[in-house]
């Protein structure tokens, strides 16, 4: 049976359909206001707060499971996904830093 899982952060959020182990079909999306797949600085004025991406990351997964057939039950929030998402945040923010640069 498959399950949706997902997490959000600062910087966006991430969706995964789990099938045998597997992550079989994977969303995510930036903070960016104005563009979903785009990852602004979490203190610029086009960034979306976190708990709005927290919503969004629920409601992203609720439409996914609904598309596949899978049962709104087999929806979770999932800390690892979330953990693995602040390592991502920490290692974009230290690349960033390193080039000089800022936040996309």
């Amino acid at each position: 049976m498959q399950s949706v899982i997902y997490a959000a952060t600062k910087n966006g959020y991430r969706v995964q359909v789990i099938g045998g182990g597997e992550i079989v079909h994977e969303y995510s999306a930036g903070n960016c206001s104005k563009e979903s797949q785009t990852t602004v600085a979490p203190r610029s004025l086009n960034a979306v707060k976190l708990p709005q991406l927290r919503r969004w990351a629920r409601q992203t997964a609720s439409e996914i499971a609904k598309e596949r057939g899978i049962p709104i039950a087999q929806v979770q929030h999932d800390p690892d996904l979330e953990a693995q998402l602040y390592e991502e945040d920490a290692d974009f923010v230290a690349l960033a830093g390193h080039r000089g640069g800022s936040v996309r």
